[in-house]
């Protein structure tokens, strides 16, 4: 098949500023090979349809004559089965964020990522630690995030809970701030727009941060920097994850069969929200 020096991206996320910054660092690492990019969004909610809606487009990119397929995984259990289905072994294909069998693809490493940043909070002598986010039974890989935290709290014998985020916007996490009192003293997002809200819950209900409760985040949005208190958080290595998930494509473009997982991790900015300086007991 002739080569059309055009690859697709699909992903099921613009409207965030992690998404749309991580989209815009595979754009500018495509075009540094000389490769244009073809961009699909598929629904972003977890049901049947939005399950079918990938699988329509994944086979509308193939319908463009793209070279090959870049496509955001949902962390789905099904996912792998789903995708290898749709593309036939048509043309290469490289996954991100989350694992997938069979494929080549970029995994970040959210279970070490949320170890790092719980056991953060616990050296700076926090026991009462919560975590805010997808719940630790699930058996997707979406549950990585939670499944870090469990395995640090667990580690150093403390006793864990998990309060259910309905949805990745701020306002999940401003409903959980308003509700959640002192029970803990320290509390793990699972990113940072559900952090700035559960800062703002708390702020209104008497809590103050980080001198009655600390706040870790993740994400880095460019936000958490300016907000008082800037906040804490886990910056994802959006470049590092281009790089790589544009040289495992070449190098199936190039002839390479076997598929290759490339894992990174994020590194925690530690920031005022997180009371580093303090003596928390």
């Amino acid at each position: 098949m002739e080569k059309t020096g055009t690859l697709g991206l699909l992903t099921y996320h613009i409207f965030l500023e992690t998404f749309g910054s991580l989209a815009d660092h595979i754009l500018r690492e495509a075009n540094k090979q000389n490769y244009q990019l073809l961009m699909r969004v598929a629904s972003n909610r977890i049901s049947l349809n939005s399950l079918e809606d990938q699988i329509l487009q994944i086979r509308q990119l193939i319908a463009r004559g793209v070279d090959g397929l870049l496509i955001h995984t949902r962390g789905d259990e099904e996912e792998s089965e789903r995708i290898l289905n749709a593309v036939r072994g048509r043309m290469p294909v490289v996954t991100f964020l989350y694992p997938t069998q069979n494929l080549s693809g970029v995994i970040l490493d959210f279970v070490s990522d949320f170890y790092g940043a719980t056991e953060h909070l616990i050296e700076l002598g926090h026991e009462r630690i919560g975590f805010i986010g997808p719940d630790w039974d699930e058996a997707s890989p979406i549950s990585a995030k939670a499944k870090g935290y469990l395995l640090a709290m667990r580690n150093h014998g403390l006793t864990h809970q998990f309060l259910p985020s309905r949805n990745i916007h701020a306002e999940g996490g401003y409903r959980e701030g308003k509700e959640l009192g002192d029970q803990f003293t320290a509390l793990v997002c699972r990113d940072d727009y559900t952090a700035i809200g559960v800062c703002r819950g708390l702020r209104e209900s008497g809590i103050r941060i980080p001198d009655d409760v600390a706040v870790v985040g993740n994400g880095d949005i460019e936000a958490a920097a300016y907000l008082t208190p800037a906040l804490t958080t886990l910056a994802s290595p959006y470049e590092a994850i281009a790089q790589a998930v544009m040289d495992l494509m070449l190098e199936q473009l190039e002839g390479q069969d076997k598929p290759r997982q490339v894992i990174l991790k994020s590194r925690l900015v530690v920031r005022e929200s997180c009371g580093a300086n303090k003596d928390k007991k």
